[in-house]
Protein backbone atom coordinates (compact mmCIF):
# COMPACT_ATOMS: atom_id res chain seq x y z
CA UNK A 1 0.00 0.00 0.00
CA UNK A 2 1.20 3.51 -0.85
CA UNK A 3 2.20 5.69 2.11
CA UNK A 4 3.67 9.15 2.39
CA UNK A 5 7.06 7.93 3.53
CA UNK A 6 7.31 5.70 0.44
CA UNK A 7 7.64 8.76 -1.80
CA UNK A 8 11.11 9.29 -3.19
CA UNK A 9 12.86 10.56 -6.28
CA UNK A 10 12.45 8.59 -9.49
CA UNK A 11 11.53 8.90 -13.15
CA UNK A 12 9.20 11.86 -13.66
CA UNK A 13 9.51 12.45 -17.39
CA UNK A 14 6.93 10.86 -19.64
CA UNK A 15 9.51 8.86 -21.60
CA UNK A 16 11.27 7.57 -18.48
CA UNK A 17 7.95 6.57 -16.93
CA UNK A 18 6.87 4.67 -20.01
CA UNK A 19 10.17 2.78 -20.22
CA UNK A 20 10.22 2.02 -16.48
CA UNK A 21 6.67 0.65 -16.74
CA UNK A 22 7.66 -1.53 -19.74
CA UNK A 23 5.12 0.28 -21.90
CA UNK A 24 7.73 1.50 -24.40
CA UNK A 25 11.11 -0.06 -25.22
CA UNK A 26 14.23 2.09 -24.65
CA UNK A 27 15.26 1.99 -28.33
CA UNK A 28 11.77 3.08 -29.40
CA UNK A 29 11.88 5.96 -26.93
CA UNK A 30 15.25 7.11 -28.28
CA UNK A 31 13.94 7.12 -31.83
CA UNK A 32 10.76 8.94 -30.78
CA UNK A 33 12.79 11.57 -28.90
CA UNK A 34 14.80 12.33 -32.05
CA UNK A 35 11.62 12.70 -34.10
CA UNK A 36 10.03 14.90 -31.44
CA UNK A 37 13.07 17.18 -31.38
CA UNK A 38 13.30 17.55 -35.15
CA UNK A 39 9.57 18.12 -35.64
CA UNK A 40 8.94 20.18 -32.47
CA UNK A 41 6.16 17.71 -31.62
CA UNK A 42 5.40 16.56 -28.06
CA UNK A 43 6.89 13.13 -27.33
CA UNK A 44 3.53 11.66 -26.39
CA UNK A 45 2.05 12.61 -29.76
CA UNK A 46 4.98 11.03 -31.59
CA UNK A 47 4.53 7.75 -29.70
CA UNK A 48 0.83 7.78 -30.52
CA UNK A 49 1.55 8.47 -34.19
CA UNK A 50 3.91 5.48 -34.51
CA UNK A 51 1.40 3.23 -32.73
CA UNK A 52 3.29 2.70 -29.47
CA UNK A 53 0.63 4.36 -27.32
CA UNK A 54 -3.11 4.88 -27.32
CA UNK A 55 -4.57 8.21 -26.28
CA UNK A 56 -5.78 6.62 -23.03
CA UNK A 57 -2.26 5.30 -22.34
CA UNK A 58 -0.87 8.79 -22.83
CA UNK A 59 -3.47 10.37 -20.55
CA UNK A 60 -2.72 7.76 -17.90
CA UNK A 61 1.00 8.47 -18.09
CA UNK A 62 0.40 12.21 -17.84
CA UNK A 63 -1.81 11.71 -14.79
CA UNK A 64 0.86 9.57 -13.11
CA UNK A 65 3.44 12.22 -13.98
CA UNK A 66 1.28 14.89 -12.36
CA UNK A 67 0.89 12.84 -9.18
CA UNK A 68 4.64 12.27 -9.01
CA UNK A 69 5.45 15.96 -9.44
CA UNK A 70 2.99 16.85 -6.71
CA UNK A 71 4.56 14.17 -4.46
CA UNK A 72 1.20 12.44 -4.07
CA UNK A 73 2.68 9.00 -4.86
CA UNK A 74 6.15 7.47 -4.99
CA UNK A 75 7.99 6.76 -8.24
CA UNK A 76 7.93 3.01 -7.66
CA UNK A 77 4.20 2.98 -6.98
CA UNK A 78 3.51 5.22 -9.99
CA UNK A 79 5.45 2.90 -12.33
CA UNK A 80 3.57 -0.16 -11.03
CA UNK A 81 0.20 1.57 -11.42
CA UNK A 82 1.00 2.77 -14.94
CA UNK A 83 2.17 -0.68 -16.01
CA UNK A 84 -0.97 -2.31 -14.62
CA UNK A 85 -3.33 0.25 -16.16
CA UNK A 86 -1.80 -0.07 -19.65
CA UNK A 87 -1.48 -3.88 -19.50
CA UNK A 88 -5.11 -4.38 -18.42
CA UNK A 89 -6.48 -1.51 -20.56
CA UNK A 90 -8.09 -0.06 -17.47
CA UNK A 91 -8.25 3.32 -15.77
CA UNK A 92 -5.58 4.54 -13.41
CA UNK A 93 -8.17 4.67 -10.66
CA UNK A 94 -8.87 0.93 -11.10
CA UNK A 95 -5.14 0.22 -11.11
CA UNK A 96 -4.76 2.13 -7.85
CA UNK A 97 -7.64 0.16 -6.36
CA UNK A 98 -6.10 -3.16 -7.36
CA UNK A 99 -2.86 -2.06 -5.73
CA UNK A 100 -4.73 -1.20 -2.54
CA UNK A 101 -4.68 2.62 -2.70
CA UNK A 102 -7.29 5.29 -3.39
CA UNK A 103 -6.17 8.55 -4.99
CA UNK A 104 -7.46 11.80 -3.47
CA UNK A 105 -10.28 13.50 -5.35
CA UNK A 106 -9.07 15.83 -8.08
CA UNK A 107 -10.76 18.73 -6.36
CA UNK A 108 -8.38 18.20 -3.43
CA UNK A 109 -5.29 18.24 -5.61
CA UNK A 110 -3.91 21.74 -6.09
CA UNK A 111 -2.71 22.22 -9.66
CA UNK A 112 -1.15 25.64 -9.03
CA UNK A 113 -1.89 28.89 -7.26
CA UNK A 114 -2.81 30.49 -10.58
CA UNK A 115 -5.16 27.65 -11.48
CA UNK A 116 -6.86 27.66 -8.10
CA UNK A 117 -7.29 31.44 -8.22
CA UNK A 118 -8.99 31.23 -11.64
CA UNK A 119 -11.09 28.28 -10.51
CA UNK A 120 -12.21 29.96 -7.29
CA UNK A 121 -13.06 33.16 -9.18
CA UNK A 122 -15.33 31.10 -11.42
CA UNK A 123 -13.60 32.03 -14.68
CA UNK A 124 -12.48 28.46 -15.53
CA UNK A 125 -14.05 25.06 -14.91
CA UNK A 126 -12.35 22.14 -13.22
CA UNK A 127 -12.36 20.26 -16.53
CA UNK A 128 -10.72 23.15 -18.37
CA UNK A 129 -8.13 23.47 -15.63
CA UNK A 130 -7.32 19.75 -15.57
CA UNK A 131 -6.90 19.71 -19.34
CA UNK A 132 -4.58 22.73 -19.18
CA UNK A 133 -2.55 21.11 -16.40
CA UNK A 134 -2.06 18.01 -18.57
CA UNK A 135 -1.00 20.17 -21.52
CA UNK A 136 1.35 22.12 -19.27
CA UNK A 137 3.04 18.96 -18.01
CA UNK A 138 3.18 17.30 -21.40
CA UNK A 139 4.57 20.32 -23.27
CA UNK A 140 6.55 21.76 -20.35
CA UNK A 141 4.82 25.11 -20.74
CA UNK A 142 3.43 27.45 -18.06
CA UNK A 143 -0.17 26.70 -17.11
CA UNK A 144 -1.36 30.20 -18.00
CA UNK A 145 0.01 29.97 -21.52
CA UNK A 146 -1.76 26.64 -22.02
CA UNK A 147 -5.04 28.19 -20.87
CA UNK A 148 -4.60 31.03 -23.37
CA UNK A 149 -3.57 28.74 -26.24
CA UNK A 150 -6.64 26.57 -25.64
CA UNK A 151 -8.74 29.77 -25.61
CA UNK A 152 -10.04 28.97 -22.16
CA UNK A 153 -9.03 32.47 -21.05
CA UNK A 154 -7.75 35.58 -22.82
CA UNK A 155 -4.23 36.93 -22.44
CA UNK A 156 -5.76 39.96 -20.71
CA UNK A 157 -7.43 37.74 -18.12
CA UNK A 158 -4.16 35.86 -17.59
CA UNK A 159 -2.39 39.17 -17.00
CA UNK A 160 -5.08 40.16 -14.48
CA UNK A 161 -4.78 36.87 -12.61
CA UNK A 162 -0.99 37.12 -12.47
CA UNK A 163 -1.23 40.70 -11.24
CA UNK A 164 -3.60 39.49 -8.52
CA UNK A 165 -1.00 36.89 -7.53
CA UNK A 166 1.72 39.54 -7.34
CA UNK A 167 -0.43 41.84 -5.21
CA UNK A 168 -1.32 38.91 -2.94
CA UNK A 169 2.33 37.95 -2.61
CA UNK A 170 3.32 41.52 -1.76
CA UNK A 171 0.54 41.84 0.84
CA UNK A 172 -1.21 44.65 -1.04
CA UNK A 173 -4.58 42.85 -1.09
CA UNK A 174 -6.16 39.81 0.57
CA UNK A 175 -7.54 36.75 -1.21
CA UNK A 176 -11.17 37.91 -1.14
CA UNK A 177 -10.18 41.23 -2.69
CA UNK A 178 -8.15 39.39 -5.33
CA UNK A 179 -11.11 37.20 -6.27
CA UNK A 180 -13.59 40.09 -6.29
CA UNK A 181 -11.19 42.20 -8.37
CA UNK A 182 -10.66 39.37 -10.83
CA UNK A 183 -14.39 38.82 -11.28
CA UNK A 184 -14.97 42.55 -11.79
CA UNK A 185 -12.12 42.72 -14.32
CA UNK A 186 -13.77 39.94 -16.34
CA UNK A 187 -17.23 41.44 -16.06
CA UNK A 188 -16.19 45.00 -16.96
CA UNK A 189 -13.42 44.12 -19.45
CA UNK A 190 -10.84 46.20 -17.60
CA UNK A 191 -7.58 45.72 -15.72
CA UNK A 192 -7.66 44.29 -12.23
CA UNK A 193 -5.94 47.44 -10.96
CA UNK A 194 -8.90 49.50 -12.20
CA UNK A 195 -11.34 47.12 -10.54
CA UNK A 196 -9.49 47.32 -7.23
CA UNK A 197 -9.21 51.11 -7.42
CA UNK A 198 -12.98 51.41 -7.98
CA UNK A 199 -13.70 49.82 -4.60
CA UNK A 200 -10.87 51.66 -2.85
CA UNK A 201 -8.73 48.68 -1.84
CA UNK A 202 -5.74 49.50 -4.03
CA UNK A 203 -4.25 52.53 -5.74
CA UNK A 204 -1.33 52.27 -8.14
CA UNK A 205 1.68 54.41 -7.25
CA UNK A 206 2.90 56.34 -10.33
CA UNK A 207 6.36 56.42 -8.74
CA UNK A 208 6.58 52.65 -9.08
CA UNK A 209 7.26 50.90 -12.37
CA UNK A 210 7.85 47.19 -12.88
CA UNK A 211 10.92 46.00 -14.73
CA UNK A 212 8.76 43.88 -17.03
CA UNK A 213 6.63 46.88 -17.97
CA UNK A 214 9.74 48.97 -18.67
CA UNK A 215 11.13 46.30 -20.98
CA UNK A 216 7.80 45.91 -22.75
CA UNK A 217 7.24 49.64 -23.24
CA UNK A 218 10.79 49.95 -24.56
CA UNK A 219 10.03 47.25 -27.14
CA UNK A 220 12.67 44.84 -25.83
CA UNK A 221 10.18 42.18 -24.69
CA UNK A 222 6.75 41.32 -26.08
CA UNK A 223 3.67 41.48 -23.90
CA UNK A 224 3.23 37.72 -24.23
CA UNK A 225 6.81 36.98 -23.19
CA UNK A 226 6.45 39.32 -20.22
CA UNK A 227 3.28 37.59 -19.02
CA UNK A 228 4.90 34.18 -19.36
CA UNK A 229 7.97 35.38 -17.43
CA UNK A 230 5.76 36.74 -14.65
CA UNK A 231 4.07 33.34 -14.32
CA UNK A 232 7.38 31.47 -14.29
CA UNK A 233 8.77 33.94 -11.77
CA UNK A 234 5.82 33.42 -9.45
CA UNK A 235 6.12 29.65 -9.70
CA UNK A 236 9.88 29.61 -9.17
CA UNK A 237 9.96 32.60 -6.79
CA UNK A 238 12.36 34.53 -9.02
CA UNK A 239 12.29 38.18 -10.13
CA UNK A 240 10.97 38.59 -13.67
CA UNK A 241 14.27 40.11 -14.78
CA UNK A 242 16.15 36.96 -13.79
CA UNK A 243 13.61 34.81 -15.65
CA UNK A 244 13.95 36.87 -18.82
CA UNK A 245 17.73 36.81 -18.50
CA UNK A 246 17.84 33.03 -17.99
CA UNK A 247 15.72 32.45 -21.10
CA UNK A 248 17.94 34.73 -23.20
CA UNK A 249 15.19 37.26 -23.92
CA UNK A 250 17.29 40.12 -22.54
CA UNK A 251 20.97 40.72 -21.86
CA UNK A 252 22.48 41.37 -18.47
CA UNK A 253 23.17 44.98 -19.51
CA UNK A 254 19.52 45.50 -20.43
CA UNK A 255 18.48 44.12 -17.06
CA UNK A 256 20.92 46.35 -15.16
CA UNK A 257 19.79 49.40 -17.17
CA UNK A 258 16.15 48.60 -16.40
CA UNK A 259 16.87 48.32 -12.68
CA UNK A 260 18.71 51.67 -12.68
CA UNK A 261 15.86 53.37 -14.51
CA UNK A 262 13.36 51.80 -12.12
CA UNK A 263 15.24 53.48 -9.25
CA UNK A 264 15.16 56.84 -11.04
CA UNK A 265 11.38 56.57 -11.47
CA UNK A 266 11.01 55.72 -7.77
CA UNK A 267 13.15 58.75 -6.88
CA UNK A 268 10.95 61.02 -9.01
CA UNK A 269 13.72 61.84 -11.49
CA UNK A 270 11.82 60.31 -14.43
CA UNK A 271 8.31 59.23 -15.26
CA UNK A 272 7.72 55.64 -16.29
CA UNK A 273 7.20 56.73 -19.91
CA UNK A 274 10.44 58.73 -19.90
CA UNK A 275 12.37 55.80 -18.43
CA UNK A 276 11.02 53.48 -21.12
CA UNK A 277 12.00 55.99 -23.80
CA UNK A 278 15.55 56.23 -22.40
CA UNK A 279 15.84 52.43 -22.46
CA UNK A 280 14.45 52.25 -25.98
CA UNK A 281 16.81 54.90 -27.34
CA UNK A 282 19.84 53.43 -25.58
CA UNK A 283 19.21 50.05 -27.20
CA UNK A 284 18.26 51.31 -30.66
CA UNK A 285 21.33 53.56 -30.80
CA UNK A 286 23.51 51.07 -28.91
CA UNK A 287 24.81 53.61 -26.44
CA UNK A 288 24.84 53.57 -22.61
CA UNK A 289 21.76 54.96 -20.88
CA UNK A 290 24.03 57.65 -19.36
CA UNK A 291 24.45 59.14 -22.84
CA UNK A 292 20.69 59.37 -23.27
CA UNK A 293 20.28 60.73 -19.74
CA UNK A 294 22.83 63.48 -20.41
CA UNK A 295 21.04 64.40 -23.62
CA UNK A 296 17.78 64.60 -21.66
CA UNK A 297 19.38 66.89 -19.09
CA UNK A 298 20.60 69.18 -21.85
CA UNK A 299 17.11 69.12 -23.32
CA UNK A 300 15.43 70.23 -20.08
CA UNK A 301 15.97 73.92 -20.85
CA UNK A 302 14.55 73.46 -24.34
CA UNK A 303 11.47 71.75 -22.92
CA UNK A 304 11.01 74.51 -20.35
CA UNK A 305 11.11 77.16 -23.09
CA UNK A 306 8.68 75.16 -25.23
CA UNK A 307 6.17 75.09 -22.36
CA UNK A 308 6.76 78.79 -21.80
CA UNK A 309 5.92 79.86 -25.37
CA UNK A 310 3.29 77.18 -25.99
CA UNK A 311 0.25 79.36 -25.38
CA UNK A 312 1.64 82.12 -27.58
CA UNK A 313 2.09 79.64 -30.44
CA UNK A 314 -1.48 78.43 -29.97
CA UNK A 315 -2.84 81.98 -29.83
CA UNK A 316 -0.92 82.91 -32.97
CA UNK A 317 -2.48 79.96 -34.77
CA UNK A 318 0.87 78.24 -35.29
CA UNK A 319 -0.37 75.13 -33.44
CA UNK A 320 -3.72 73.76 -34.55
CA UNK A 321 -6.47 72.83 -32.13
CA UNK A 322 -6.26 69.24 -33.40
CA UNK A 323 -2.53 68.97 -32.70
CA UNK A 324 -3.04 70.54 -29.30
CA UNK A 325 -5.84 68.08 -28.43
CA UNK A 326 -3.72 65.09 -29.48
CA UNK A 327 -0.73 66.31 -27.48
CA UNK A 328 -2.94 66.98 -24.46
CA UNK A 329 -4.22 63.39 -24.51
CA UNK A 330 -0.68 62.03 -24.69
CA UNK A 331 0.44 64.39 -21.93
CA UNK A 332 -2.33 63.23 -19.60
CA UNK A 333 -1.68 59.57 -20.34
CA UNK A 334 2.09 59.77 -19.84
CA UNK A 335 2.48 62.62 -17.31
CA UNK A 336 4.84 64.35 -19.78
CA UNK A 337 4.48 68.10 -20.29
CA UNK A 338 2.75 69.45 -23.39
CA UNK A 339 5.92 71.15 -24.56
CA UNK A 340 7.91 67.92 -24.45
CA UNK A 341 5.17 65.99 -26.23
CA UNK A 342 5.04 68.55 -29.04
CA UNK A 343 8.81 68.65 -29.35
CA UNK A 344 8.95 64.87 -29.53
CA UNK A 345 6.19 64.49 -32.12
CA UNK A 346 7.43 67.37 -34.28
CA UNK A 347 4.48 69.71 -33.74
CA UNK A 348 6.99 72.26 -32.47
CA UNK A 349 10.12 72.17 -34.61
CA UNK A 350 13.42 73.57 -33.40
CA UNK A 351 13.33 76.60 -35.75
CA UNK A 352 9.80 77.49 -34.60
CA UNK A 353 10.79 77.12 -30.96
CA UNK A 354 13.87 79.27 -31.46
CA UNK A 355 11.83 82.00 -33.16
CA UNK A 356 9.08 81.88 -30.53
CA UNK A 357 11.64 82.21 -27.72
CA UNK A 358 13.15 85.23 -29.44
CA UNK A 359 9.70 86.78 -29.86
CA UNK A 360 8.99 86.45 -26.15
CA UNK A 361 12.42 87.74 -25.20
CA UNK A 362 11.91 90.80 -27.46
CA UNK A 363 8.58 91.53 -25.78
CA UNK A 364 10.06 91.15 -22.31
CA UNK A 365 12.79 93.62 -23.13
CA UNK A 366 10.14 95.89 -24.72
CA UNK A 367 11.95 95.84 -28.04
CA UNK A 368 8.69 94.72 -29.68
CA UNK A 369 5.04 95.13 -28.93
CA UNK A 370 2.76 92.13 -28.90
CA UNK A 371 1.38 92.80 -32.37
CA UNK A 372 4.89 93.26 -33.79
CA UNK A 373 6.13 90.03 -32.19
CA UNK A 374 3.12 88.08 -33.46
CA UNK A 375 3.49 89.47 -36.98
CA UNK A 376 7.22 88.70 -37.08
CA UNK A 377 6.71 85.20 -35.70
CA UNK A 378 4.04 84.40 -38.27
CA UNK A 379 6.18 85.86 -41.04
CA UNK A 380 9.27 83.87 -40.05
CA UNK A 381 7.17 80.68 -39.94
CA UNK A 382 5.63 81.35 -43.33
CA UNK A 383 8.82 82.35 -45.15
CA UNK A 384 11.44 80.34 -43.29
CA UNK A 385 13.64 83.33 -42.49
CA UNK A 386 15.04 83.63 -38.99
CA UNK A 387 13.25 85.83 -36.49
CA UNK A 388 15.75 88.70 -36.58
CA UNK A 389 15.37 89.14 -40.33
CA UNK A 390 11.62 88.63 -40.04
CA UNK A 391 11.45 91.59 -37.65
CA UNK A 392 13.30 93.78 -40.14
CA UNK A 393 11.14 92.75 -43.07
CA UNK A 394 7.87 93.04 -41.17
CA UNK A 395 8.86 96.53 -40.04
CA UNK A 396 8.58 97.61 -43.69
CA UNK A 397 5.05 96.18 -43.98
CA UNK A 398 1.80 97.52 -42.55
CA UNK A 399 0.96 95.66 -39.38
CA UNK A 400 -2.21 93.55 -39.51
CA UNK A 401 -4.84 94.45 -36.91
CA UNK A 402 -4.29 92.68 -33.61
CA UNK A 403 -6.78 89.84 -33.22
CA UNK A 404 -9.37 89.89 -30.50
CA UNK A 405 -8.04 88.33 -27.33
CA UNK A 406 -4.44 89.41 -27.95
CA UNK A 407 -4.67 92.64 -25.99
CA UNK A 408 -1.76 93.27 -23.68
CA UNK A 409 -4.02 95.25 -21.38
CA UNK A 410 -6.11 92.37 -20.06
CA UNK A 411 -5.24 89.89 -17.34
CA UNK A 412 -4.11 87.11 -19.71
CA UNK A 413 -1.25 84.73 -20.19
CA UNK A 414 0.68 87.58 -21.83
CA UNK A 415 0.51 89.73 -18.69
CA UNK A 416 1.96 86.84 -16.70
CA UNK A 417 4.56 86.28 -19.40
CA UNK A 418 5.71 89.90 -19.29
CA UNK A 419 5.54 90.06 -15.51
CA UNK A 420 2.83 92.76 -15.44
CA UNK A 421 0.51 93.21 -12.49
CA UNK A 422 -3.13 94.11 -12.49
CA UNK A 423 -3.99 97.61 -11.46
Amino acid sequence: METTKDRRAGPKRIGELLVSANVVKPEVLLEALQVAKKSSTPLGRVLMTIGELTERDLETAIEVQSLLRDNVISAEFGVRALSLAVKNCTSLENAFRELGWKAPAKEQMVSSELGELLLEAGVVTRTDLDNAVRQSLENKLPLGRCLVVSRTITSGLLAAALTAQVLLRDGKINRKQALDGLRAAVRKHQSIESSLEEVGVFKANPANVRVGDLLTQAGLVTEGDKIQAVEVGLNEQKPIGQVLLATGMITNQQLQDSLRLQEKVAAGNLTAAQAADVLKQANSRRVPIDVIMNERNNKDDEIARANEVLEMLITCGLISKEDFAKAENVSKATSISLGEVMLNNGTIGRPLLRNAVQAVDHMRSKMLTLDQAVAALRYSTKTGVDFTNAVKEVALLPLPPLEEGLSADNNSWLNKLLGKKNG
